[in-house]
């Protein structure tokens, strides 16, 4: 990374824009859908897992949608949609009584708001800057905000949820959208000033990437990024299967998420069962990670330009698997505490470096609907494992489960390091 390298203009009006919306979604979906079906529904292992599944398959719905909207639209039309999709979910669940059937609506609705979201972060600093030093920077300090949303955000939920019903903690994102139209506004303004959509109707990233000067494995899995000439969904399936570099990020990715896929409806049952903990514990949990998360994308502002590659990624989400083990490996909650600061650590790290490798290869003019299809199978491989969970905790147990699972995120890059002897493209 060039240390010269300053940021674009428009990136601090985009890392709030990014904030506002992430701060909601960290702060009210734990507390908001699973907390509400643990603890004040005391609801079945199956609705938790019903909770999540449904979650995530409608984050990648929303993620194609929001893809495309964005590619073929404009960041206009997609920041118009994806507020009034935030604000009018987050309203209408404050208006229903709360019921294993609501909160499973309201978890469809929001994943659909906060997959909309998401080309905030994946897309849209590629709308900024064609420059590998700029793009690494904007991605890193997006990831440095986005894991403070991930600290600061569910205390604020775990305070609310003290005070108030947890259903109340959507009204907090809701806000949030309202106000996020402040930045968004100034975000959209430098966009068209700067024209970068023009750009990326006409390069793709081997022009724009190999002519930057990146030597070695960016240049070479830049060119192998095959050339398209339509704008479909389904070139950006054959963009990424197509390319040596973007294939293995999405397998690679694919196979570590599955491991992660049985936390989200056991971990509450982890807590509450294993820890004995109660309903704020979700929130200070989760914030423990966000600290962990804001340190590592600190760090991954001083990455070295010669560890952007896919060795670095993979070698990061086998700290991550190791970082697991140690957060679910026992009965202390300090050791939660510790386990969950170097998960969010490794994690903080992982996401603007993985977001940078897609920005350099992806063509421009399916940025959007490629990070859709990264995207879609990081959700849909988190889906895989919910309904086998509750079977195999019944079995063996939720602990048990959590710590197959962590080893399994554990092995899975060091197996594809091992395969894949050059892997440092």
């Amino acid at each position: 990374m060039s240390r010269s390298a300053r940021f674009p203009q428009g990136t601090f009006a985009l890392i709030a824009t990014r904030l506002m919306f992430y701060l909601g979604v960290q702060a009210a979906y734990f507390i908001g859908i699973v907390g509400v079906l643990t603890y004040e529904l005391k609801a079945s292992t199956m609705a938790l897992a019903a909770a999540v599944g449904i979650f995530n398959l409608c984050i990648i719905v929303a993620n194609a949608c929001g893809g495309t909207l964005l590619d073929v639209k404009g960041p206009r039309v997609h920041t118009a949609a994806t507020v009034a999709v935030v604000v009018a979910s987050c309203l209408v669940y404050q208006i229903v009584e709360v019921s294993v059937v609501s909160v499973l609506a309201m978890s469809a609705a929001f994943g659909f708001s906060c997959g909309m979201g998401f080309p905030y972060l994946t897309a849209y600093p590629a709308y900024l800057t064609h420059r590998s030093g700029e793009l690494q920077q904007v991605n890193a300090l997006l990831s440095v905000a986005s894991n403070a949303a991930v600290a600061v955000g569910p205390a604020i939920g775990g305070i609310i949820a003290s005070v108030f019903p947890a259903q109340r903690v959507f009204v907090f994102p809701a806000v949030l959208g309202v106000a996020a139209i402040v930045p968004a506004a100034a975000l959209l303004k430098q966009i068209a000033a700067t024209g970068m959509r023009s750009l990326h109707g006409l390069e793709d990233a081997s022009s724009v990437y190999v002519n930057e000067g990146m030597q070695g494995d960016a240049g070479e899995a830049a060119a192998s990024v095959p050339t398209v000439e339509k704008g479909t969904f389904g070139d950006s399936v054959r963009t990424v299967m197509g390319s040596s570099v973007l294939s293995l990020l999405f397998w690679g990715g694919v196979l570590a998420y599955a491991g992660y896929g049985a936390f989200d409806p056991l971990e509450s049952l982890y807590y509450r069962d294993v820890l004995h903990v109660g309903i704020a514990w979700m929130g200070w949990l989760s914030s423990a990670a966000g600290v962990g998360s804001f340190a590592g994308a600190m760090l991954s502002l001083r990455v070295p330009n010669s560890w952007v590659n896919v060795r670095t990624l993979l070698l990061l989400i086998a700290l991550q698997g190791a970082a697991c083990l140690l957060y679910v490996g026992t009965p202390f909650v300090i050791c939660a505490l510790a386990g969950q600061v170097l998960l969010g650590c490794a994690f903080g790290m992982i996401t603007p470096l993985q977001n940078t490798l897609v920005q350099m290869r992806a063509p421009k003019h399916l940025l959007g609907r490629v990070n859709s299809v990264m995207n879609a199978g990081f959700n849909g491989a988190g889906v895989i494992p919910l309904f086998a969970a509750p079977v195999l905790a019944d079995m063996f147990g939720v602990q048990a489960v959590l710590l197959g699972a962590s080893a399994f995120v554990l092995i899975v890059p060091i197996a594809c390091l091992v395969l894949r002897r050059d892997a440092s493209a």
